[in-house]
């Protein structure tokens, strides 16, 4: 785990601290705002995409193809992004999909089912074992939970419903909402998500397993933590280092606590 040098929202008590009482992460100490929301990466981070390749396979296409499927749906919305023309998550993701899979022959009068069958997969998937956990006990915490997508809303929403885990969180946000529609990492999408619930950036941690997610907060003025799936990876030197590194949210949950 990082921390960043001087943010006592997750510094070791000392032995005097440990003698006075149990120290609170959430308070506020040398002036720092304490936190208060908790921005949710959804896709990868609380969904288990390692599921599309099912998804893949139910349509006649290996189902390796899901590997490579889902990064480029990112890596074509934020050309769209920098360029200010960004797309709706489901319209880019539909028509990366159509390319895969004629790519690997299936028939063009089948091409838009399976396509949308493909994407529609997304709100389907299994949420990763620490999840619900995790949630539960942030929340225990007093922190407000928001999912924060580049997918539609609607999607957002199916998936935490199917994994059990819509109760626990305040209404899923898009960055298809956000003025002109940028995908994360745009600087103006977190800036708008915060306004949404009402923080600033110093009382929000951004939560993701993707490190462009968590360089875009860091750059933005948000705390953040890197959720390491499925381990072992070195992060990327090029990337704003995340404040916090943990395996799942549930250690996340235990670090604050």
């Amino acid at each position: 785990m990082s921390t960043l040098p001087g943010d006592d929202r997750f510094a070791q008590p000392s032995p005097a601290d440990v003698e006075a009482g149990p120290v609170d992460p959430l308070d506020a100490g040398s002036g720092q705002p304490p936190l208060r929301v908790v921005l949710l990466d959804v896709n990868g981070t609380l969904s288990d995409t390692s599921a599309l390749a099912g998804a893949f396979e139910a349509v006649g296409a290996p189902g390796h193809l899901a590997a490579s499927w889902l990064p480029s749906v990112l890596r074509d919305g934020f050309a769209l992004t920098l360029h200010g023309a960004a797309a709706r998550f489901t319209d880019v993701a539909l028509a990366g999909a159509r390319t895969a899979l004629a790519g690997a022959g299936v028939a063009a009068d089948r091409l838009d089912a399976a396509a949308s069958s493909v994407v529609e997969a997304l709100g389907s998937l299994p949420l990763h074992p620490d999840v619900v956990p995790g949630l539960q006990e942030l929340r225990q915490r007093g922190l407000r939970l928001v999912p924060l997508s580049q997918g539609p809303v609607g999607a957002t929403e199916r998936l935490l419903a199917g994994g059990g885990a819509a109760a626990l969180v305040e209404p899923a946000l898009s960055a298809a909402d956000a003025p002109g529609g940028l995908w994360k990492p745009a600087a103006s999408t977190y800036a708008w998500a915060l306004d949404q619930v009402g923080a600033s950036p110093a009382q929000a941690l951004l939560v993701a397993a993707h490190p462009w997610d968590l360089d875009g907060a860091a750059r933005a003025g948000l705390t953040t933590a890197w959720v390491d799936r499925p381990g072992g990876s070195p992060y990327p030197r090029t990337m704003a280092e995340p404040d916090l590194v943990v395996p799942g949210l549930d250690a996340l949950a235990d670090l604050l606590r």
